[in-house]
């Protein structure tokens, strides 16, 4: 068996185990929700782990923590969003009500951290794993609110603020696995600095590319053209309407996207050169922009 499905087996395991455990969570362990995505975090964990000579099952707690966290964070902004699907399932709030799923979300944070707790290592690791999850939650709930505080007033500001939004939003969240894992590895700050502008950069990518299906309403498993209907910033619709980008922001937006990739692979073939195939074969098909395809804004008018 390929070894990171053999790892993906097992950590499902765990986590429903962890499900099992809870008065409240054992009731949802087979929910769908959370076990049909992709666990491109779990991946990560795997193979940051794998090349820096660590153990299976120390990987295994890592990620077992940090998909509790991510699916926090998912619950959260699909309430926030109003978005009544994710990976084809019904969201919690949809399922379970707004308050239930508020209420869950912030049972997850609370099982990342206990769980990242009683991991069987020494005292230092856990606080350092503590205040990883305590500084992820904080990126996350800023990235939130500066998202539903998004301005466009200025058009010169509208790149900063929202490289600023994704780094937030999306970014803390998607370096917080490898960071982790390297601090269970003993490396370096140089080393965590890069890991955190490695997957920063890519989860820039990422929001880049989400903000292209929900503007050419191909979203997989979830309501298409949320963001304009719920008027969150999308990158497609901030500059389409620019004078300075008339007729060419799909251009522009893949040229930034590319540049984004582009940053995080230089600095990951100096800092994780071990683990360069992974980034090839199962981030960036992750990550990289559809074909294009007609407007948005045609389907929007035919809906």
């Amino acid at each position: 068996m390929d070894c990171s499905l053999n790892f993906l087996s097992r950590l499902q395991w765990r986590l429903r185990n962890h499900f099992y455990e809870d008065s409240i969570l054992k009731d949802l362990v087979d929910d769908p929700y959370f076990w049909s995505g992709q666990k491109i975090r779990a991946k990560i964990c795997l193979t940051v782990g794998k090349s820096f000579g660590m153990e299976e099952d120390l990987l295994l707690d890592i990620a077992a923590f940090t998909d509790l966290l991510h699916n926090a964070s998912l619950i959260h902004d699909d309430l926030i969003d109003d978005d009544s699907e994710r990976r084809g399932c019904a969201t919690p709030w949809k399922k379970y009500g707004k308050e239930k799923a508020l209420l869950l979300g912030d049972l997850l944070i609370s099982k990342s951290l206990e769980v990242s707790t009683n991991i069987n290592a020494d005292s230092n690791l856990k606080t350092a794993w503590a205040s990883e999850i305590s500084n992820c939650v904080t990126a996350a709930v800023r990235g939130a609110f500066f998202e539903l505080d998004f301005t466009s007033q200025k058009p010169k500001d509208i790149l900063s603020n929202y490289i600023t939004m994704s780094r937030d939003k999306t970014g803390v969240m998607f370096a917080l696995p490898a960071r982790c894992v390297a601090i269970a590895a003993r490396k370096n700050k140089l080393c965590l600095d890069s890991i955190t502008e490695i997957f920063t950069n890519l989860a820039i990518a990422y929001q880049i590319r989400d903000d292209q299906a929900d503007y050419f309403g191909i979203k997989k498993g979830r309501k298409s053209l949320s963001d304009l209907k719920n008027n969150r910033p999308n990158l497609y619709y901030l500059l389409e309407n620019l004078p300075t980008y008339e007729g060419s922001h799909q251009e522009f937006i893949e040229d930034f996207q590319k540049d984004r990739i582009e940053k995080a692979m230089d600095l990951a073939n100096i800092h994780l050169p071990e683990i360069s195939n992974f980034f090839s074969s199962v981030i960036l098909p992750f990550i990289t922009l559809n074909s294009p395809i007609p407007s948005s804004k045609k389907l929007l008018g035919n809906s």
